[in-house]
C-alpha cells in the first residue's frame, strides 16, 4: 500500500483505506488526479455472492445514474459508479 501511495498509478483499482468503501482508484479529472473511493462494503456483490438476479437489478439501477451535467456516469472513467459496476459487479 505504501508504493501505491507514492506512485499513484492511474485507472487501478485497490482495496479502499477508507472504512465503509470497498475500493479506491486515482483517475486524471480536470487535468489533476484525483482519488475515488467506491463500493460500499456492506452491501452484496459478485465477490460476495450475489445471485444473477441481484447483479441485473444492480446494473439496471446503476445504468441510469447521472452526473450534475446530466451526463450518464456508467461510461465514465472519472465516476465512483464506473468502478463500482466494473469491479464490483
Amino acid at each position: 500500500m505504501e508504493s501505491f501511495k507514492k506512485n499513484k498509478p492511474l485507472y487501478k483499482p485497490v482495496k479502499s483505506t477508507k472504512q465503509g468503501k470497498k475500493g479506491m482508484v486515482y483517475v486524471m479529472k480536470d487535468g489533476k488526479k484525483r482519488l475515488l473511493h467506491f463500493g460500499d462494503s456492506s452491501m452484496t456483490d459478485k465477490r460476495k455472492g450475489a445471485s444473477k438476479a441481484q447483479q441485473k437489478s444492480y446494473l439496471a439501477r446503476s445504468a441510469g445514474i447521472r452526473n450534475k451535467q446530466g451526463k450518464l456516469t456508467k461510461n465514465d472513467k472519472t465516476s465512483a459508479n464506473y468502478w463500482s459496476r466494473k469491479v464490483n459487479w
